[in-house]
């Protein structure tokens, strides 16, 4: 077996938290430093409310680091549409997210210039499709995101042909506020923006008990505690061992990312411009980019638990195969994988576990934008922001049909499947 390195690293990193040691008292408590958590500490510390934020690990650990850093702002999970998710919320709610999650993209890389983050942002993300009848469908698709302020762009087969380095494809579409990043980058660069706005940061505190006091709540950690009138619990799939109804609300599915080593070429000739392209055709969606040292990244749905690089990217090398013929693929170099939070309808939740108390989950493995929106509305809640107000509706901590078993089956048998039937 060949141990995998890590895909994304910021060396040295901005900031360098330590565990908690001792006893803290903030007005809002954030457990989770990925992407979710780290914007709504950040949306509270600049706010001026007193935060202290707690990773278990590293910042960015878990399905952060495993993000491929495409940014794809007009895509729910489970493939829903604006029309299904304003069925799903109500016109008035539904309409509101649909705005938010078209703009999220635009958003967030005006957020990364702002604070002066260098992220290696990269705009534009072109979704490729293998058919005139699937090209007609996605003009349905983004016939529905029109009113709410996409911008996208159709690109024909010629000019196709100088993006992808593919003969699979009979056209696509630009969606000009998607893109790329690095998702390393971007934490690193959060986490110091939020620190710098005042909140306390402390990595390596595993929150291990939560409890209600008589105003709030406090979590306890091997180093010490937090009192906080509220808490946002932003840790996705793995939920909290403290509050176990958290990770039930969603089902945790393997996701990763495999990366070569820089290329003389950059992988010119599959991606002249260096991508990123979403191939939408996909079950399983298939999105090589060329990162910003050079390096092939193709994220995919992991077989089982094998995380080597021998076994684990074998999914990524059928998708190369079939889209690009003939091309003599390098090794992978880097392997990271985690776990992303599903849901049945596709949309990013906030669970209220109490008063005082929300969790965020379900980002459908869009935290770049479903995980981030998400994240701010819970610093909204935690602000005061009235519930009919926010983007998304508080739900309560109702354990989904087959929680514990559909995680494995999915592991084992539907994500094995997907990736044999998508190719």
């Amino acid at each position: 077996m060949t141990p995998p390195g890590r895909v994304w690293r910021v060396d040295p990193p901005s900031i360098r938290p330590a565990p908690l040691a001792g006893d803290l008292a903030a007005e809002v408590l954030v457990i989770g430093a990925g992407f979710a958590g780290l914007a709504a500490a950040l949306e509270l510390a600049e706010a001026g409310r007193s935060v202290v934020l707690l990773e278990a690990g590293e910042i960015g650990d878990g399905a952060s680091a495993a993000s491929a850093g495409q940014v794809a702002p007009l895509m729910y999970g489970a493939r829903r549409t604006p029309e299904q998710v304003a069925a799903t919320l109500g016109a008035v709610r539904g309409a509101r997210l649909n705005h938010r999650v078209a703009a999220s993209g635009r958003w967030l890389f005006d957020r990364i210039a702002a604070l002066g983050i260098d992220a290696q942002a990269r705009h534009g993300l072109v979704a490729v499709h293998r058919s005139e009848a699937s090209l007609a469908a996605a003009a349905g698709l983004y016939a529905q995101w029109e009113p709410y302020g996409a911008r996208v762009e159709r690109v024909d087969r010629d000019e196709l042909r100088g993006l992808v380095g593919s003969d699979r494809y009979a056209g696509g579409y630009r969606w000009v506020d998607g893109g790329i990043i690095d998702p390393a980058r971007l934490v690193d660069g959060l986490a110091f923006a939020a620190a710098r706005a005042g909140a306390i940061v402390h990595s390596r505190s595993r929150v291990t008990a939560l409890r209600r006091l008589a105003a709030g709540w406090e979590a306890r950690s091997a180093g010490g505690g937090v009192a906080a009138r509220h808490v946002i619990v932003a840790t996705g799939s793995a939920g909290l061992p403290a509050w176990p109804a958290l990770a039930r609300t969603v089902y945790a599915a393997p996701v990763a990312i495999a990366a070569t080593a820089p290329l003389p070429d950059r992988a010119a000739a599959l991606l002249p411009r260096g991508g990123p392209i979403a191939d939408l055709d996909d079950k399983a969606v298939f999105s090589p980019a060329v990162t910003a040292d050079g390096r092939l990244l193709v994220s995919f749905l992991m077989n089982g638990l094998r995380a080597d690089l021998d076994r684990a990217p074998g999914p990524a090398r059928r998708r190369l195969a079939r889209a690009f013929p003939g091309w003599s693929q390098p090794p992978f170099e880097t392997l990271s994988w985690g776990r992303v939070a599903l849901t049945p309808d596709g949309l990013p939740r906030l669970i209220r576990g109490g008063e005082g108390l929300v969790g965020v989950t379900g980002c459908n493995g869009a935290g770049l934008t479903l995980g981030i929106l998400a994240g701010r509305e819970a610093a909204r809640w935690a602000m005061g922001t009235a519930e009919d107000e926010l983007v998304l509706p508080l739900s309560s901590p109702k354990a989904l049909p087959l929680a514990r078993v559909l995680p494995v089956l999915l592991r084992n048998l539907l994500v094995p499947i997907a990736n044999r039937v998508g190719v």
